[in-house]
């Protein structure tokens, strides 16, 4: 019950955010009235903040960034307002000197940290020398504090990761391309509109997989650049293989010539079962140790004299086609290797 039920919120993950940020609401409110905290406004208000991306990698992160930030803030905060009245001309030089610092160090992945620690800094720190004022400033730095682990405990106890949705659109996109190398390899090839848009879709889902990279690397950070490399990879693979299609029908001659020829079909044959092999891996997270050995390269260019083509644009294509084969097989290795690294 309980699979189907997370296999159901996984599908549905904008309908699980909503959901999570709802929970995450409403115990935080039967928190704050059984535990009555002062100013407890900035606790609801921070679970909120901290939510607003749907994935946990995110959410964690940015749930501690803002805590750390917070607390560090807070106390340079408190060690300016415990200044001695006698040195009251040096808080100014004191909290611009911090200001300067900390928006020195706010850039890349640790801007949120040091704008949060400014901006609680900032606030504690402006609330004059009045007990009451440095308690509500307080106070409020301590509810910021529940309100991000709330987010924090209800995005790990209702995990959206992007890793999910990464590896989703990567499996599509094994099965696409799968389906036009053998379409290109075909002595029937699909119509122009079918293989664009065939070609439109592996791009779009290219293209989601690169806007979630940031969010799978925060949920995987060891295997950052294995991910980054395979969507590298992927790319360059896309590429060949349109390039492929290409060559391989942009003269009538070559194309008969490279399909009458049986040992490229047999080569041909292998790479789909390869790309099959670790479609059905992917799908079913299992071990690439079992897929079959890539095919020679060194055999292409054997393959290409055998061809023996008439002239020099027939030559010309033919041998293009092989090299791009070479392309191909090289990029395919490079693909199970970084796959073998991140499913170790």
């Amino acid at each position: 019950m309980y699979l189907r039920l997370k296999a159901l919120l996984i599908s549905h993950a904008q309908f699980s955010h909503a959901l999570r940020v709802t929970l995450a609401i409403a115990f935080t409110l039967a928190f704050y009235a059984v535990v009555h905290v002062p100013h407890s406004m900035w606790g609801p208000v921070t679970v909120v903040v901290v939510m607003m991306q749907p994935y946990a990698g995110a959410i964690v992160y940015k749930g501690f960034q803002r805590i750390g930030g917070t607390l560090l803030g807070a106390i340079l905060g408190l060690l300016t307002v415990l200044f001695p009245h006698q040195l009251d001309y040096l808080i100014p030089v004191w909290m611009l000197a911090w200001v300067f610092l900390l928006s020195l160090k706010s850039y890349g992945k640790n801007i949120y940290f040091f704008f949060l620690a400014v901006m609680t800094l900032i606030i504690v720190s402006y609330q004059g020398d009045t007990a009451l004022e440095v308690n509500v400033a307080l106070w409020r730095v301590a509810n910021i504090l529940i309100g991000s682990l709330i987010a924090i405990s209800f995005s790990l106890l209702m995990p959206i990761r992007a890793v999910t949705g990464w590896n989703t659109l990567f499996n599509q996109n094994l099965h696409a391309l799968r389906q036009l190398y053998q379409a290109h390899a075909s002595a029937h090839m699909l119509s122009i509109k079918q293989l664009n848009a065939m070609k439109r879709e592996v791009l779009e889902r290219h293209m989601k997989m690169i806007i979630l990279l940031p969010n799978v690397q925060k949920e995987k950070h060891k295997l950052a650049g294995h991910y980054r490399a395979i969507i590298t990879v992927q790319r360059t693979l896309i590429s060949i293989t349109e390039q492929l299609i290409e060559t391989h029908w942009s003269s009538d001659i070559s194309r008969r010539q490279l399909l009458a020829q049986a040992d490229l079909k047999l080569y041909q044959q292998q790479i789909i079962t390869i790309l099959n092999q670790i479609e059905q891996a992917s799908v079913n997270r299992s071990s690439l140790a079992n897929i079959d050995a890539l095919p020679d390269i060194d055999l292409l260019p054997t393959m290409a004299t055998e061809i023996s083509p008439d002239d020099a644009a027939n030559a010309l294509g033919i041998y293009g086609y092989f090299w791009l084969t070479r392309q191909f097989i090289s990029q395919l290795d490079a693909l199970i290797i970084q796959l073998r690294t991140i499913n170790s």
